[in-house]
């Protein structure tokens, strides 16, 4: 039957190429040419965008630019090149002898793309020495040890329940377990110091009698993590990116093989809801983590440690939500890892009216579009049911 294929992949594309049995060295030269691929490029300047349309028409592609460009009104474009996988690459070539405007730039950066695209999920996080494949969707199981949790209230507040859970969440499937002792959702109130210490390191401490276990630490506070990585924690995660405590980045340097990750919110979890406003939520919050990458290099702390959340429901709108969901493999052009935390949280409740408790179905339907965006770590309160889930997915990409 005629018909249009569904090629999402290098290996969607190589396969399909197989069943009509082209030969080896054919599947090589045609399966990127049948990956569609629109790239953007932001701030080119006038001279390299004139030259980067007319190459791009030059192997039978395109390049959209800013009304302006073609008669020399603008200083400055963004482009949309449009072609596929084969057409990106000569494009490269082509710049292999281009010297000016920033055409050398931009040659890297295409080079850095691609390579993101061609090898996804290839990353090895040390997390303190327990070495986490990121070849699939992984799993961080969150156990929320606050009395005001927005989903888990104050179920898992004690010691021997907490670290229960935790083991059971391992059990169904969990790669990591995520212990957060302060509440971060709209509203929530700060708490001490030592009152964070003495919800979460009883727990770790626990949970480290189990090796292989790797436990990360929700935290904004320098003391908090590092007195948990004392006790075994193996990552930290930091809701403010390494904004709030500026000790944080001194513990980073005392564990060199601890990865930080860095999330993305507006305002702070007291204010981050009172009409929070982007003009183009993708570009802005990869201008934000663009800084903070930068930020860490320059303080010493190595991007392979670095892993970005944009953040859902901190500092967004509802249609920033969904749009960060749609869109979140863009993030993928800043080369770390990415993990995703929509579980149960409320702008599924403003698409279906529910509790968060009973907010499965669309925390399901936000994992689906993590995983088949090839979304590294996926942040959750089901274990169980996410992973059976994952699973099916799994055997579908297997085909």
């Amino acid at each position: 039957m005629n018909r249009i294929l569904r090629i999402n992949s290098l290996h969607d594309a190589k396969q399909e190429l197989e069943k009509i049995k082209v030969s080896s060295q054919g599947i090589e030269v045609m399966a990127p040419k049948a990956i569609g691929l629109s790239v953007k490029l932001t701030d080119v300047k006038l001279g390299a965008a004139n030259i980067l349309k007319q190459e791009m028409l030059s192997i039978g592609g395109d390049a959209a630019v800013a009304r302006g460009v073609v008669n020399g009104k603008l200083e400055f474009s963004d482009i949309i090149l449009l072609g596929n996988l084969d057409k990106i690459k000569k494009l490269i070539k082509k710049l292999d002898y281009q010297t000016i405007f920033g055409l050398p730039e931009i040659k890297q950066d295409l080079l850095n793309i691609i390579n993101q695209f061609e090898n996804s999920n290839s990353t090895i996080l040390n997390c303190n020495g327990t070495k986490l494949r990121l070849d699939d969707t992984k799993i961080m199981g969150i156990l929320n040890v606050t009395p005001d949790s927005f989903s888990d209230s104050n179920n898992y507040f004690e010691v021997d329940v907490a670290v229960k859970r935790a083991l059971e969440m391992i059990s169904e499937g969990a790669d990591i377990i995520d212990i957060g002792g302060e509440s971060t959702r709209p509203g929530a109130k700060k708490i001490s110091i030592e009152n964070e210490l003495e919800r979460v390191i009883p727990i770790i401490i626990e949970l480290r009698k189990h090796p292989d276990i790797i436990i990360s630490i929700d935290t904004t506070k320098a003391k908090v993590a590092m007195e948990a990585l004392k006790a075994g924690a193996s990552i930290i995660n930091d809701i403010s990116a390494l904004q709030y405590d500026t000790d944080m980045v001194n513990v980073l340097l005392n564990f060199p093989d601890v990865p930080i990750v860095l999330m993305h919110m507006q305002g702070t979890p007291q204010t981050m809801q009172e009409n929070p406003h982007y003009e183009d939520v993708i570009e802005e919050i990869l201008s934000f983590f663009k800084e903070r990458i930068n930020f860490c290099e320059k303080n010493g702390i190595k991007k392979e440690r670095l892993v970005i959340d944009p953040g859902i429901g901190f500092g967004k709108r509802h249609e920033d939500n969904l749009t960060i969901l749609k869109k979140i493999s863009e993030f993928r052009c800043l080369g770390v890892p990415i993990m995703l935390g929509a579980s149960r949280k409320s702008f599924i409740g403003r698409i279906y009216d529910s509790e968060a408790s009973e907010r499965l179905a669309g925390s399901l339907a936000s994992t689906a579009l993590a995983f088949q965006q090839d979304i590294e770590i996926i942040r959750i309160h089901d274990v169980k049911e996410q992973n059976n889930f994952l699973n099916v997915m799994r055997e579908i990409r297997k085909t």
